[in-house]
């Protein structure tokens, strides 16, 4: 895959930024005073399962999110995360627009796009996949371009084009996809961190990069960096795009692409460069006994206040349980920690907030997901040819209890009711499982377990 913006004229809407990193340090090198750092459009896909949530004009919202036939959209759960997919099987384009203005009450010169992107292989193989492009615009025009319907699936006019950024794959073998920036030959897969970056302002300005240091980049130049890697240091915006601000937004899959599931997530535009003050390089957790630990990491800290762990059950509400210290200012790794001693008896979700000196609240991203069963009740899933599951179940105390098998929408999809004695019991259900994440539930006299399983 290949990214290539080229210039964009307006885009100023202000969005409340969930993001899992806060990534750019960013003030002009020649002198930029009062600079505006507004985030215009952030979209995470966490608030609905319903891709037709995503839908309408409102703010953080896509006028369009395509389904075609043979690339159809849908909203994916995984460990407890959204992101949206196309799953590309055939001749179908993939279109994703904005069409409804970013904002128009300001003059955006400088464009920053970052987003989670991960390319996986198709349900539909293909021998030689084509290896055209999937290009993301940014333009605008007054009136609007048809290029920007909602129906319409071919480009932007280089007219209408502020930037463009453009991705190729590669098949590696039919159990390995990977993608890269066009004409680059570093290659990626699995789940990356995309920041890309337009400068039209008229002078350099100077960021702070992934890696926690300062980078300038000159007007008319773009940059792309993928992970901690800069693929494009200091590209040349086409001469050819000639429209100076941008309100649009535009991603096309082509329906001569190759067959692929295209998987993006935390997508979110700057009018200019945020201030990002935290740059995470990890967040995990374990299981100590009958405590959680938390740890996390960071490169950069910048007017970093503290962090608010927050925890949530089964019904994804979280609520704090405990703050940490910040260092405010620093370029070097830190390392911290929480523990939780008071671990809800079921599936327990942690997330982390970064709080500004100021108090501006914000969200990391990532999910940690820590299962602790109460004494004596341990359940484990096995699927067998699609077409059973075999449950283990060791019960500490007899008594009548059902089972229950939900995919991730909450449909049963088989149940079972049972009468255990103390000690382990394996049983069989014969029920076809498409692929997907199920939910195995146990109700017993010893209380209630659940777990996760795939297909």
């Amino acid at each position: 895959m290949v990214f290539v913006f080229g210039e964009h004229h307006s885009l100023s809407n202000q969005l409340n930024q969930n993001i899992m990193k806060k990534l750019l340090l960013v003030l002009f090198a020649f002198s930029c005073i009062n600079c505006s750092y507004a985030q215009i459009f952030e979209q995470n896909f966490q608030s609905s399962t319903d891709r037709l949530d995503y839908i309408g004009n409102s703010t953080n919202q896509f006028d369009w999110l395509s389904s075609f036939g043979n690339a159809p959209s849908n909203i994916v759960t995984e460990s407890g995360n959204n992101f949206l997919r196309f799953n590309k099987t055939g001749s179908s384009s993939s279109v994703i627009t904005r069409r409804t203005n970013l904002n128009a009450n300001a003059t955006k010169n400088i464009a920053v796009i970052k987003f989670k992107l991960r390319i996986t292989p198709p349900d539909v193989e293909e021998t030689t996949p084509p290896n055209n492009l999937i290009t993301f615009y940014l333009g605008g025009g007054n009136p609007i371009p048809t290029a920007f319907d909602n129906d319409n699936v071919s480009t932007v006019p280089d007219a209408n084009t502020f930037s463009s950024l453009l991705l190729r794959v590669q098949k590696v073998s039919s159990s390995q996809y990977q993608f890269f920036v066009s004409s680059t030959t570093t290659y990626f897969e699995g789940w990356q961190d995309v920041l890309y970056i337009a400068n039209k302002s008229g002078g350099s300005i100077t960021y702070k990069n992934p890696l926690g240091t300062n980078s300038t980049l000159a007007t008319g130049r773009q940059t792309i960096w993928i992970g901690t890697n800069q693929v494009i240091g200091s590209g040349t915006i086409s001469a050819n795009y000639t429209q100076t601000t941008f309100n649009q937004l535009k991603i096309i899959i082509p329906s001569n692409y190759a067959n692929i599931k295209f998987d993006i997530d935390d997508f979110s535009i700057h009018e200019n460069l945020n201030v990002l003050p935290v740059t995470f390089t990890s967040f995990s957790g374990k299981k100590l006994g009958s405590s959680a630990q938390l740890s996390w990491a960071t490169i950069s800290e910048s007017n970093n206040a503290h962090f608010n762990i927050l925890r949530a059950g089964e019904n994804r509400q979280f609520n704090k349980i405990g703050e940490v210290k910040g260092h405010t200012n620093t370029s070097s790794t830190i390392n911290y920690s929480f523990s939780d001693f008071n671990p809800a008896l079921a599936n327990n979700y942690y997330k982390l907030q970064q709080v500004d000196l100021d108090g501006t609240v914000n969200e990391h991203k990532e999910i940690v997901a820590l299962a602790f069963n109460k004494k004596g009740v341990k359940i484990s899933a096995n699927v067998i040819a699609n077409s059973s599951v075999n449950i283990y179940i060791n019960e500490a105390k007899a008594g009548k209890a059902n089972l229950s098998i939900a995919d991730i929408n909450g449909k049963i999809v088989a149940s079972k009711a049972l009468v255990l004695t103390d000690g382990n019991h394996q049983l069989k259900l014969d029920t076809p499982l498409s692929k997907g994440v199920y939910i195995a539930t146990l109700q017993s006299t010893a209380g209630k377990t659940s777990i996760k399983f795939i297909n």
